[in-house]
């Protein structure tokens, strides 16, 4: 059985790739202030699709947010920061056993003056869905009926 991927296994692996390629902090979306750039901040939004009684689509939107240091607001640093991104997600977040492809990425300039990159990945998977075994009491004993040879002379075996 595949291990079930968590929606914390993803951010933290997305951390990780980001952390690799920009050795930039990579925060969660609750800071607001006080942070040290350039940075990177992540927010996961996340949708749940029942295919089956026992899996589910989940249907993930991650969204990125960098703000780059002060001294490199230029358009260089902007397109060389996106390009960068484009290939880290372009084929897909590796996970424990398993490969997370990536649906879609949309990379955008936001703020005031269009000095933060927002970078929106996102992606379906299929997830088993887990449930409590309940408790049942055991079969002592159980009678089994058989027909063996079918027809004239068919003999019942119990």
């Amino acid at each position: 059985m595949v291990d079930v991927v968590k929606q914390i296994d993803i951010l933290n692996q997305i951390g990780i790739m980001l952390k690799a390629e920009f050795k930039s902090t990579v925060y969660s979306d609750e800071i607001l202030e006080d942070f040290a750039k350039p940075c990177f901040f992540i927010k996961c939004l996340c949708t749940n699709i029942p295919q089956t009684k026992n899996i589910t689509k989940k249907r993930l939107s991650i969204i990125l947010t960098y703000f780059s240091k002060d001294t490199d607001k230029n358009e260089i640093h902007y397109a060389d920061v996106m390009d960068r991104l484009q290939m880290l997600f372009q084929r897909g977040i590796p996970l424990k056993k398993r490969y997370i492809h990536v649906n879609e990425f949309t990379i955008d300039r936001v703020g005031e003056g269009q000095d933060i990159i927002q970078m929106i990945v996102k992606m379906d998977y299929l997830e088993q869905i887990i449930r409590p075994m309940k408790q049942a009491d055991l079969m002592e004993e159980m009678q089994l009926k058989v027909k063996i040879n079918e027809g004239e002379r068919a003999i019942w075996q119990n």
